[in-house]
């Protein structure tokens, strides 16, 4: 079975399971830092922008739990939202949220277009800030790839609204990018791709 399809539905098995994934994603020695969160997004988001893309991702999902907020490991702070959703008497990992903060500031809001079948999309936006990040290297191809809007959780078809932005957030700025689980071994594994978020985080952070 998929590895972020649980048989069951409780909060704290559920929640080491998916610690052990994003721990193993990020190369960590140590358990990754998280927390329960029983209702929406909390008050522990780092920016308002945040709980907006939250909404969003959770409206209409009358099927979640629960989620958790992982903290992960950054110079700079970075977390991941995890959402799961109730199938039956178990249950499934949906739409990961995940969010970086630096003290860089940008000029405005920066988004990335539709993914193309052809070609790469760009980042669009405020001009210095979307110039700065089409500029770097293969950076739009990797968001590109990690932004996955649809997915197969066994029976179920996960969706999600693309979602990526960097803002202005208190002097500096916020990166907010949502996706899905990554299905690995013909859909028998699962993924959630923390260590390419931050790598991706870093290379944003590099080029503001």
């Amino acid at each position: 079975m998929n590895n972020l399809i649980f048989g069951n539905q409780d909060p704290q098995k559920i929640g080491a399971s998916v610690e052990e994934k994003v721990r193993s994603s990020v190369g960590a020695t140590a358990p990754v830092p998280f927390e329960l969160e029983e209702g929406g997004l909390g008050k522990t988001n780092v920016a308002t922008v945040l709980l907006d893309v939250g909404t969003v991702l959770n409206g209409g999902r009358t099927s979640r739990l629960f989620g958790y907020k992982f903290t992960l490991p950054a110079s700079w702070p970075a977390s991941l939202h995890v959402w799961v959703e109730r199938q039956g008497v178990g249950a499934y990992t949906g739409p990961l949220l995940y969010s970086a903060t630096f003290a860089k500031p940008v000029g405005g809001e920066v988004t990335i277009e539709d993914h193309k079948s052809f070609g790469t999309p760009k980042f669009l936006g405020d001009p210095a800030t979307a110039g700065k990040l089409n500029a770097a290297k293969d950076l739009a191809k990797r968001v590109d790839k990690l932004i996955r809007t649809q997915t197969e959780m066994g029976a179920i078809t996960v969706k999600a609204p693309r979602t990526f932005k960097v803002a202005p957030e208190a002097g500096g700025s916020v990166l907010i990018l949502g996706t899905l689980p990554r299905l690995t071994s013909m859909g028998m594994g699962a993924e959630v791709d923390a260590g390419e978020f931050l790598a991706i985080a870093a290379a944003i952070e590099a080029a503001l």
